[in-house]
């Protein structure tokens, strides 16, 4: 039983023995800087932590899948999602290279298909943005000329009526011009 006190108290002792090692302060006397295992008797005293940092390993990244792969076939997306993750994953570069050459032999045609798919998606997408586009340009077009046509039938609706020797054939001529011009040009 005794044995078992003594080494038990050897153990406390290496184990608070081991913590004060850790931890070291700067002490100042009288203009006299040391170090000290135990706090400093004055107010400004500075702790010093350990001096290891932690070493935080590099975790490469995955990147984003691609376009096609809306395209490709369950399996063959599936693949080009191993292959983008191995790097994550550890996969040892032998096992990736033999990965890349079963996803070739695989998979390039179902790829090409859907690089191909994609790459028509994107064009149709395009005329569809630029028949839009050359629709608005036409309509803004169409807008400007009935606006210019309006300055112009109320150009001549004010020049007519400023004259004071219109015929009746003239009046009524001027009438049907007004009702035109309010039909086309007022809004409400």
């Amino acid at each position: 039983m005794g044995t078992l006190r003594v080494l038990l108290c050897l153990a406390m002792a290496a184990v608070a023995c081991g913590a004060h090692a850790q931890t070291r302060y700067q002490c100042n006397t009288n203009g006299v800087a040391y170090l000290s295992d135990r706090p400093c008797s004055q107010s400004r005293a500075v702790y010093y932590g350990p001096t290891e940092r932690p070493v935080s390993p590099h975790i490469p990244g995955i990147g984003e899948a691609p376009a096609q792969a809306k395209y490709m076939s369950p399996r063959c997306s599936s693949l080009n999602d191993a292959l983008r993750t191995a790097a994550v994953r550890g996969l040892r570069s032998e096992t990736v290279a033999e990965m890349r050459k079963n996803y070739r032999l695989e998979c390039g045609e179902d790829e090409s298909e859907a690089a191909g798919k994609l790459s028509e998606e994107r064009k149709e997408k395009g005329l569809q943005r630029k028949a839009e586009r050359s629709a608005s340009k036409q309509e803004q077009d169409r807008a400007a000329l009935q606006e210019q046509q309006c300055a112009e039938s109320k150009r001549i609706l004010v020049t007519k009526r400023s004259r004071t020797d219109l015929t009746e054939g003239e009046k009524a001529e001027l009438r049907r011009f007004e009702a035109n011009y309010r039909g086309r040009c007022t809004v409400g």
